[in-house]
């Protein structure tokens, strides 16, 4: 799948692609089935899409975001001022790419991770292997996340014993 540069200059600036958020509180399993279901369906819309599952608030209030996106540059859709620098408008075509994207303070010391899936017609053609790596990606992000957290704990733990 193709886009022109205008076009996804476009869906940046005026935030006219698909969003779906899931909320997830601490403890309940994380949807993937929904996202995927949703991934499925909107993965090869004209406009990009954003769907993302919110653990414990995600990012914004200290929890984890996980989010599955189509742009044609793998940054969030959010960062709209670097996208637009960064997508020339007279391209012709810019091939759309599906990306995973984590955030969490223990993720990196950006709290940002982007990976990207598959080009969107590669999606489309082996959907069950892309749909298993992001349920593995996501997998490891969460493991990841998870043992930080404890290495964290486990420091704060022993600062205040000394």
């Amino acid at each position: 799948m193709q886009i022109t540069g205008e076009r996804a200059l476009a869906n940046i600036a005026d935030a006219t692609f698909y969003k779906k958020s899931i909320t997830v509180e601490d403890g309940q399993t994380v949807p993937i089935d929904e996202l995927m279901s949703e991934l499925a369906q909107h993965v090869a819309d004209e406009n990009f899409m954003q769907i993302t599952l919110n653990i414990n608030g995600g990012i914004e209030a200290d929890g984890t975001t996980l989010s599955v996106e189509t742009n044609v540059i793998n940054l969030p859709l959010r960062y709209q001022n670097q996208l637009r620098k960064m997508i020339l408008p007279d391209s012709e075509a810019l091939g759309v790419n599906l990306y995973m994207i984590a955030e969490n303070p223990f993720v990196s010391q950006s709290k940002l991770k982007i990976a990207l899936v598959s080009s969107v017609s590669t999606y489309e053609d082996d959907t069950d292997s892309a749909q298993a790596k992001i349920a593995s990606w996501f997998d490891e992000q969460l493991a990841h996340i998870v043992s930080e957290q404890v290495s964290a704990e486990t420091e704060a733990q022993a600062d205040v014993e000394i």
